[in-house]
């Protein structure tokens, strides 16, 4: 019985079995498994800022230095660098309109003008006030219809001019590409408007007034041809052409003297350029209107 109550009593003595050394034992168990939720929490939190610092924005003074360097690398025409350097930029600002911009110029330096075109449609997009995406945006379709134009391409060809335009509607240059294109067709009257349009916005471009010129004269105007050739020439004083096209329009105003005057300059100046094959209609035409104007042999008296 007291071996009994001997063995009952230690089951109940201490509910912790195993004394101090169990304690410690326990205690140790614990410290090991806590410092290791530590280090593996500190390894998360490191992870984590890392990643929130790559997607973080860059701050004002960062991106400017990254500008700088990027325009340094366009001047040097380092166009693989200024590339790298303008994306880096995008990766932390996606919607830095000027950044796409400016990357759609590298692009189209490199020749990718597809991904250009969608950069410069995306700069844009982000900030419709940005000129120099629109202007990127006006030329790459001026060029692309010029383009079209020498593949014989001429519907294809009036459009994209038609785009340029309806980005910068001011683009004297689009309205002389649309005028040349349209008088191609044989559609004088769209041409005469478009050429028109092109001088109401740059009134010495001298190759809008030369083809005006040459519209009318084809049209039988020849009082409003004469004008712009001598605009031509009033900017281009040794243009044989303009002198030869003047001569042709004073011939058929029956203004007989000027038309001499006229094809004698565009002969003299054809010859200085060594185009001998255009100074010759200019000649035949100035002998023929020599030989009116000269007064018939006198007939001798029986």
């Amino acid at each position: 019985m007291e071996a009994q109550a001997a063995t009952s009593c230690r089951a109940t003595e201490d509910p912790h079995a195993g004394g101090q050394a169990g304690i410690e034992k326990r205690r140790a168990g614990f410290s090991g498994k806590w410092l290791e939720g530590v280090v593996k929490n500190k390894h998360r939190v490191i992870v984590a800022l890392w990643l929130g610092a790559s997607l973080l924005p860059l701050l004002p003074v960062h991106a400017q230095d990254l500008f700088t360097k990027a325009q340094g690398f366009e001047n040097e025409q380092r166009w693989s660098e200024a590339f790298s350097t303008y994306s880096e930029i995008l990766k932390h600002d996606p919607t830095n309109a000027l950044a796409h911009y400016r990357l759609g110029a590298v692009r189209e330096k490199l020749g990718a003008t597809d991904d250009a075109l969608r950069s410069y449609q995306e700069a844009l997009r982000l900030n419709p006030g940005l000129s120099e995406a629109r202007q990127a945006l006006e030329g790459y379709y001026v060029n692309r219809g010029v383009t079209l134009r020498r593949n014989n391409q001429s519907a294809e060809a009036i459009q994209a001019f038609q785009q340029a335009l309806s980005l910068n509607p001011s683009s004297a240059g689009a309205h002389f590409e649309l005028g040349q294109e349209f008088e191609r067709r044989g559609q004088a009257d769209d041409a005469i408007k478009e050429y028109q349009e092109t001088l109401s916005l740059d009134p010495n471009q001298s190759a809008a007034h030369a083809r005006l010129a040459a519209v009318y004269a084809n049209q039988g105007q020849h009082e409003r041809a004469v004008p712009e050739f001598q605009e031509v020439l009033r900017l281009n004083p040794q243009d044989p052409a303009a002198y030869h096209g003047l001569g042709v329009s004073y011939s058929a105003l029956g203004q007989r003297d000027q038309a001499i005057a006229s094809l004698q300059q565009a002969i003299r100046f054809y010859l200085i350029a060594g185009q001998r094959d255009k100074a010759e209609p200019a000649y035949e035409l100035q002998k023929k209107l020599q030989a009116e104007k000269a007064p018939p042999p006198a007939t001798r008296k029986k």
